[in-house]
């Protein structure tokens, strides 16, 4: 990169790293992702009722990001936009559960819906950070993970965060193409239960693919001390 000081990691910053690999296995951070499609699952497809269902995964989910933000986690403006977009996603719901407003949809399709579109949206933003000489990666892996400036500034680290914020891309794109046919040609509880399945599954096919892309692109860096060290470094791994 032109410029290492943009890259270097902030003082007296305490990182949850449960945070950047969601599709793994951590204590609190596991029960977060959980819990909103626990209690999706049991109010709309066991029980019936959608109002009840996207209120209680919404309050959820509000809430991990809270706790996430308190946990040290610097995600600024992330955390009023995930609550706008929660309360957007519910409001919308409901009022088309109770016939208040009509959008041409049943209810489900618009909460299920918001979901696929803001996958889309999270893709098409992530590959312009990428055109831009920016890749969405590279800001936030230095908050996560303890690199040295040396590596930081190397030209195969924007390399390698580059191709690996196309792997996001690609999970993104595909996995709301995936929702889309799915969704349309099933019924909702199989649509849902298949969905959050398969879409675990296969985002830790794409996060071990991209952690397995960068260590090959960075090892020739000679400041950078492998995958392994890393991992152990951040608390992700225990020797």
């Amino acid at each position: 990169m032109s410029d290492a000081a943009e890259n270097e990691p902030e003082e007296d910053v305490e990182i949850d790293v449960d945070d950047l690999a969601p599709a793994t296995f951590s204590g609190g951070n596991n029960l977060d992702q959980l819990m909103p499609v626990i209690l999706f699952f049991g109010f709309r497809i066991v029980l019936g009722n959608l109002v009840l269902a996207v209120v209680a995964s919404m309050l959820w989910s509000i809430k991990a990001a809270i706790g996430r933000h308190r946990r040290g986690l610097r995600i600024g403006w992330f955390l009023p936009g995930v609550a706008v977009y929660l309360l957007v996603r519910a409001g919308l719901t409901i009022a088309v559960e109770q016939e208040r407003i009509d959008l041409g949809v049943s209810a489900d399709a618009v909460y299920f819906g918001f979901g696929i579109i803001g996958k889309i949206l999270i893709g098409i933003g992530c590959a312009l950070t990428i055109f831009a000489g920016r890749p969405l990666l590279g800001w936030l892996i230095p908050k996560v993970v303890p690199l040295s400036d040396e590596v930081l500034a190397h030209p195969r680290y924007k390399r390698a965060m580059a191709g690996a914020t196309w792997v996001l891309v690609a999970f993104e794109l595909l996995t709301s193409v995936w929702d889309i046919w799915l969704y349309n040609n099933s019924g909702l509880g199989f649509f849902f239960l298949t969905r959050s399945g398969v879409n675990f599954i296969v985002s830790f096919g794409f996060i071990t693919g991209a952690l397995m892309y960068t260590d090959r692109t960075l090892d020739p860096i000679p400041e950078y001390p492998g995958l392994t060290h890393v991992l152990e470094q951040s608390g992700r791994l225990k020797s």
